[in-house]
């Protein structure tokens, strides 16, 4: 009998097996078809769904700020944008399966989400639809309203459940270490033309040499070295960096903040200065030994840098050029036409919020009205300026979110802000203390990460998954929001009756 049921099962896996990989060797037989891509990413997906409900939960944190495509589907989405929804869905699915699994309770941070969630749509809905030109829609734009939803999305998967104590380091690893994958896309120059199909999954984005300056500007490399420097001041702290005993951790750190400024990108040397300052701060070493150690040790860099700023690769000059020191005058220049770029155009938005003050512009655009601006900005700054100002690419946080959303947006943006920090900031004061470093760590890059998006650079419907992230990470570390732990009740002592002046303790009862 249970040889019959053997059988029996492998012809039933033969009977389906079979048909599936003649269909499949048939499909590529045209390996140039995007039909063909989308049938094996739908078999190959089949084939992996036991790794997606066992690892999806990894997955997600992993993708998370991985600039990595999905090239065989439609509008080559990136991985954490899939991730963020096929989590999400794993999780409800297994909510609805298992009676055990419960989201953690953090109504505070969920309500602002839900209410952003509810602007975006219906901004969306009556400014232009969610028009998306891969599938060809004459409206386009609707890309971005996704990706808000997919950071919204991303957040409810990773609030699903509490990530294991032993295994916190593990996810902020994943979290911050994955994007060094990110400098696969700058490595184009190094690489055989045989292996060209490494960048369908990591594309390039910038080529070295860009722009009317011709400085190279590595940005994947930058990522990578930005993800490095938050893993090691999330792990150790600025206290376990600083030591005498760990000076191969401070060399570590100084070489991956190098690494970024190779980059040119000055907002991304402000950021990690401040979380490093802010993080020194809550770490409460402002009075200890380290002050002296820091102050030291930026004179020293300083008094190397100085003299030889003129004579680094003009890209790491560019990122100095945020400082009042002399750099080459092509680094100089870009940097002020850039800086002066935005003003102009910062200029020229501000009359426009009362006219979206009460209901946003919103995201979509006619796509011929794209095409006639791409057209006239061939070299000619002010329209590029109109296009950037067309696809809402502002470069400044608070316009990102108030003309696009109006007031209501930016209020919802506002709640989250405010809440986000609250969470992180009470798992700061109560949380567990093998988890301290990491909470403090948290604290201190959020809060530089919000000085960033409102004063130096943000874009809300991008760094809407950043902010998301971070919180997302910190609550589910946690298990939720720590609170104060309750002192104990007293036990209430019995009180003895009131015994009348002038009479003996016997005599305060009457005898029998």
């Amino acid at each position: 009998m249970t040889g019959s049921s053997a059988t029996l099962r492998s012809l039933v896996i033969y009977a389906l097996v079979l048909p599936l990989a003649l269909l499949l060797g048939w499909q590529l037989a045209s390996p140039g078809s995007l039909t063909t891509w989308m049938f094996v990413a739908l078999v190959a997906m089949v084939l992996a769904t036991p790794l997606l409900l066992k690892w999806h939960r990894p997955m997600l944190f992993m993708a998370w700020n991985m600039t990595a495509v999905v090239f065989f589907l439609p509008g080559r989405p990136q991985l954490w944008f899939v991730m963020a929804f096929l989590s999400l869905l794993i999780s409800i699915v297994q909510r609805a399966i298992l009676r055990e699994m419960r989201f953690l309770h953090v109504p505070s941070l969920v309500l602002p989400l839900f209410f952003i969630a509810l602007v975006v749509y219906l901004t969306g809905k009556f400014r232009g639809g969610f028009g998306l030109a891969s599938f060809g829609g004459e409206m386009i734009g609707g890309r971005r309203y996704w990706t808000a939803f997919a950071g919204i999305a991303g957040f409810l998967a990773m609030v699903a459940q509490r990530i294991p104590p032993q295994k916190a380091m593990l996810y902020v690893g994943l979290f911050f270490l994955a994007p060094i994958l990110n400098s696969v896309g700058n490595t184009i120059d190094f690489v055989a033309p045989s292996f060209y199909w490494i960048f369908w999954i990591f594309p390039v984005e910038y080529m070295p040499g860009q722009g009317p300056s011709m400085i190279a500007r590595f940005y994947g490399l930058t990522l990578a070295g930005m993800g490095v420097y938050y893993y090691l001041l999330a792990r150790h702290g600025v206290g376990g960096i600083l030591g005498a005993k760990n000076l191969w951790r401070g060399l570590l750190l100084f070489g991956v903040l190098a690494l970024t400024m190779t980059g040119g990108y000055r907002s991304f040397f402000l950021l990690m200065v401040m979380t490093f300052l802010l993080l020194f701060y809550f770490e409460g070493l402002l009075r200890s030994r380290y002050t002296v150690m820091l102050v030291l040790a930026t004179i020293f860099a300083a008094a190397v840098i100085i003299p030889l700023a003129t004579k680094l690769p003009l890209s790491i000059q560019r990122t100095l050029s945020v400082l009042p020191i002399e750099v080459d005058y092509r680094a100089r220049e870009s940097a002020q036409g850039s800086s002066e770029w935005r003003l102009k155009m910062w200029e020229t938005l501000l009359p426009e919020i009362p006219e979206y003050f009460w209901f946003g512009k919103g995201l979509a655009i006619e796509g011929r009205e794209l095409v006639m601006v791409n057209e006239q900005a061939q070299g000619d700054s002010a329209a590029g300026a109109e296009r950037a100002k067309l696809a809402a690419d502002y470069h400044n946080g608070p316009l990102t979110v108030l003309i696009p959303f109006g007031i209501w947006g930016a209020l919802g943006w506002l709640w989250f802000l405010a809440a986000g920090f609250r969470a992180l900031y009470l798992n700061y004061r109560y949380g567990e203390e093998s988890l301290k470093k990491i909470n403090t760590f948290l604290l201190a890059y959020f809060l530089a990460r919000v000085i960033h998006y409102m004063l130096i650079f943000g874009n809300f419907y991008s760094d809407i998954a950043i902010f998301a992230g971070i919180v997302g990470l910190g609550v589910s570390l946690n298990g939720g929001i720590c609170q104060p732990a309750r002192a104990p009740a007293q036990a209430r002592q019995p009180v003895s009756p009131p015994i009348r002046a002038g009479r003996p303790a016997w005599a305060s009862s009457r005898s029998v």
